[in-house]
């Protein structure tokens, strides 16, 4: 089965987690990530930018299902494109029924199947409105890919733990109920005024919120009551009658760490769908609940048989397992909103008994991450040389790269250890800056500040052997300059940090990376373009280097970074209160410096000065503005525990995992400290999604620790990645056939047969084969052409090469089919019998949709012929849609043609 998990929520690894399932379970998965936020439907005009590129790639794919997470991120025609695959369309409705008057309600009958996070009642409460049951339960889900099962690996530090937010009208309550019980509470959230002192911080990562699991003996849920939405944006009559959300996201995780946990609900009722979930009527009684069992010592098998019921009904795994029945078997719809509520407990999803027991490799499309370039047709990739270690492909010495920018270079910035690392390798043939850079302004309209000027650059290059051009700082390429540059062989890699671009903003370009944290609606632009990359940053191998001499060698003796007076380094970026009082809280000597004493220091001073035990960065900026040293990169491959104050910025987009320990105040600081000299952090991508979509993914085999990150983070390394892209992408262009005629709809294309099933664009011409056109004296030819996605579809035309032969259009969405009648026989002179789908122009995603289209033949005679002729006649009649079996989405078994 081929599924999309389209978007995501901000719980990250719930999608991640059910894709890793989908792959163990031997199916094909193309992830969007996630790139929407908010629960009001956006402007299909300004979607239309970041689903684009997903649109053609998810159309390429043929998906048998598509999971949406957030269906405001699919308003109605983005719906009817992804309809238009053939697909099963499927929501999963996390915030069931909050979210009902906003995206959830309108857009119930528009899925061929909706997953519920609900209870009884809202179910019963959809099936009331609608007339029908609506979906199954489906309840939050992870792994212990996310969550590992870590309940008493270490001593406990606190009695209870409880994951949530105290601040703000509604949840202040929650502190006075916490503070009041007997056993010792920590809260990990937003405090706020904490005279209980009951705060432990706020987590910023699945590692965090683990390793204070792997420090606590019960776990406390105190669930959302949807009374308290009253007065929200949220309220609707009727919100404050469906209860609670008995079983949220945290509780899920505490399941999947192994902890017990008790739930405090007025009535105290049974959880049907949680049967191990112990829930009480009050704060008081749930205190009452801890004493008891810690006294019985029965916490052991209390975790035990939570682990169980996590790993049997709340993994990943088992929600394959209600997927994969969901699309064989609708007995569902029959069942009452009790049974519904429990429906998904009848899948085991532990490893062993079911077939998600065993993994079997299946290839994974993933829009933020690209395939390894290849090495055919290009005579710049050079790998037979590659160091290893540093990912020198053997070109050093030869000065074929070009490298310009607008903007002055910065000490640490991207364009300049960009500079400095070409320069070291010996591949810089010129450096062209602010002023010699031969740009001019950017055409109206251009998301770019500028374009390159390519006959003045190559006419200034004349007789140098440059292969590569890398340009920075909002320089782009249009696409009469990228042509120039192609023809003489020089492929092109484009540098962003924040700009706003689009598919069609780069497409000129070979490869484009974007450099460290930007907006995440900028990122998304780009998510799913294929040739496109991210990394948090590049480091020079140089430095790389000195930091691995004060390693020290691998002989006993210790590692060299702990040797000086020197216990912490700060970098600052100016005075800051919030610096100050986390730096008050912190032990031993601190060594300031400010970021133009780091831009002045030779690369082995500095690595001195950033090979420390302990690293802090203050932000710079302030406010919404704020933002992380230019000198992080270098800092992350220096010091194993990097300290830096929590901002807006981390909130918006975070690339780099925990390889960043972020805090608030000097209590949480030497609270973070003091664990992660207990429990060694993970290293690599720091939070399993954290960094997917960087260079580098692959060759980390046998890396460990700080090795891994500067793998990741080499300069060289990357710049030699980048370079192979881009020249394998130049050679496919210029061996490709052209696309221009494609564009137009007449190319020529894999004919059409009997049986055909198959992804079209609408109004492009995709030829008939020879015996679908032509007939024997006295016979006629019936083509059916059946429509996955009616609404699309506004007619049908077919063609004799040039001469349009029959054309009919009706009202979208009132044809199912169109039957095509021919008899006679073409003219081969003319060319030859094409089909085109006519789309509904009024489509606001017509441009970038696809229809499924089924082609069915059958020969018959005709009853009388007054004048026998061999001349062509084509009639079109449409079939209305009402009356027409849905096409059957495609299973695993079912043979598949290639996409045209």
């Amino acid at each position: 089965m081929r599924v999309v998990l389209y978007d995501g929520i901000q719980e990250t690894h719930v999608a991640a987690s059910l894709q890793r399932a989908l792959l163990s379970a031997g199916h094909e998965v193309y992830s969007t990530g996630r790139f929407g936020s908010g629960y009001l439907f956006r402007d299909p005009g300004e979607l239309r930018p970041v689903v684009g590129p997903h649109l053609d790639r998810i159309a390429d794919f043929r998906p048998d299902l598509v999971l949406v997470f957030r269906p405001a991120s699919a308003p109605y025609p983005v719906l009817q494109a992804l309809r238009g695959t053939g697909a099963v369309l499927a929501a999963w409705l996390s915030d069931d029924p909050v979210l009902f008057e906003h995206s959830y309600g309108p857009v119930v009958e528009l899925y061929d199947l909706v997953l519920h996070c609900g209870n009884e009642e809202v179910l019963r409460f959809y099936e009331r409105r609608f007339g029908r049951p609506t979906g199954v339960n489906f309840p939050f889900w992870t792994d212990h890919v996310a969550f590992p099962a870590v309940y008493g690996q270490l001593e406990p530090e606190t009695t209870v733990l409880f994951l949530g937010n105290v601040t703000g009208p509604v949840r202040r309550a929650r502190y006075d109920q916490l503070a009041a019980m007997g056993h010792p509470v920590t809260i990990y959230g937003r405090v706020g005024p904490d005279p209980a002192g009951l705060g432990g911080g706020f987590l910023d990562s699945e590692a965090e919120v683990a390793d204070a699991a792997r420090r606590a003996q019960v776990a406390l849920n105190i669930p959302q009551f949807f009374r308290d939405h009253r007065g929200q944006p949220t309220w609707f009559p009727g919100l404050d009658e469906l209860g609670y959300f008995d079983l949220p996201s945290r509780v899920i995780q505490y399941a999947a760490m192994g902890l017990p946990t008790v739930s405090v609900v007025p009535g105290a009722p049974h959880s049907s769908a949680y049967p191990e979930l112990e829930v009480r009527g009050s704060i008081q009684e749930a205190d009452r609940w801890v004493g008891e069992v810690l006294a019985s010592g029965r916490l052991p098998e209390l975790s035990s048989r939570t682990l169980d019921r996590f790993d049997r009904s709340f993994s990943a795994g088992a929600r394959v397992l209600a997927l994969e029945s969901l699309m064989r078997d609708d007995a569902w719809r029959s069942l009452d909103a009790a049974d519904r509520t429990v429906w998904f407990l009848q899948f085991d999803g532990r490893p062993d008994a079911g077939p998600v027991a065993a993994p079997r490799p299946a290839p994974v499309v993933l829009a933020e991450t690209t395939a390894e370039p290849s090495a055919a047709g290009t005579g710049l990739r050079r790998e037979a040389q590659r160091d290893p270690g540093t990912g020198d492909s053997g070109m050093a010495g030869t000065e074929d790269v070009v490298l310009v920018h607008r903007q002055p270079l910065r000490r640490f910035g991207p364009t300049d250890v960009i500079r400095r690392e070409l320069e070291a390798w010996g591949r810089l043939a010129a450096g062209r800056g602010p002023e010699e850079d031969g740009t001019r302004p950017a055409p109206a309209g251009s998301a770019f500040a500028a374009v390159l000027d390519a006959r003045t650059l190559l006419t200034v290059l004349r007789g140098r052997p440059v292969r590569l051009l890398v340009v920075a700082d909002g320089i782009g390429l249009t696409a009469d300059d990228a042509s120039v540059l192609r023809a003489a062989g020089i492929a092109t890699v484009c540098l962003v940090t924040e700009e706003r671009l689009t598919r069609e903003d780069v497409a000129e370009i070979d490869l484009v990376v974007r450099v460290g944290a930007a907006p995440v609606d900028r990122v998304a632009l780009l998510q799913g373009v294929d040739h496109v990359l991210q990394t948090p940053g590049v480091v020079e191998s140089a430095f790389l280097e000195s930091v691995r001499q004060l390693d020290g060698p691998q002989d006993g003796r210790k590692d060299r970074r702990q040797d000086g007076p020197d216990g912490l380094t700060v970098v600052r970026a100016g005075d800051d209160p919030a610096t100050d009082a986390v730096l008050e809280g912190l032990p031993g000597p601190h060594r300031e410096l400010s970021g133009d004493e780091l831009a002045g220091s030779r690369t082995q001073d500095l690595a001195a000065a950033l090979a420390r035990p302990v690293v802090y960065l203050q932000p710079m900026g302030s406010g919404r503005r704020q933002s992380h040293p230019p000198v992080t990169p270098y800092a992350v491959c220096a010091s194993p525990t990097l300290l830096t104050t929590r901002h807006r910025a981390i909130a918006d987009q975070d690339p780099w995992g925990t390889w960043l320990t972020k805090v608030a105040t000097a209590g949480e600081a030497s609270r973070k400290l003091a664990r992660r000299a207990s429990v060694a952090p993970p290293e690599g991508p720091g939070a399993p999604e954290a960094l997917t979509g960087l260079t580098g993914l692959t060759g980390l085999t046998g890396l460990t620790g700080m090795e891994r990150r500067r793998h990741r983070l080499d300069a060289r390394r990357q710049l030699s990645d980048w370079f192979d892209r881009a020249a394998t992408r130049l050679a496919a262009s210029t061996t490709a056939p052209d696309d221009a005629d494609e564009t137009a709809g007449s190319r020529p294309d894999t004919a059409l047969t009997d049986g055909a099933d198959r992804l079209m664009h609408l109004n492009r011409r995709y030829p008939l084969g020879a015996a679908e056109t032509t007939c024997a004296d006295g016979e006629y030819l019936s083509l059916t052409l059946r429509f996955a996605g009616p609404e699309l579809v506004q007619g049908l035309r077919v063609l004799e090469g040039e001469r349009t032969v029959a054309e009919v259009r009706f009202a979208a969405g009132s044809a199912g089919a169109v039957e095509v009648v021919v008899t006679g026989a073409p003219d081969p002179a003319r060319g030859p019998l094409c089909v085109e789908v006519l789309g509904d122009r009024n489509h606001r995603m017509h441009g970038v949709s696809r229809v499924r289209v089924r082609l069915q033949a059958h020969r018959g005679r005709r009853r009388h012929e007054a004048v026998p002729s061999r001349t062509l006649a084509v009639h079109l009649l449409p079939v209305p849609a009402a009356g027409l079996d849905a096409l059957q989405p495609r299973t695993p078994d079912h043979p598949r043609e290639q996409d045209q």
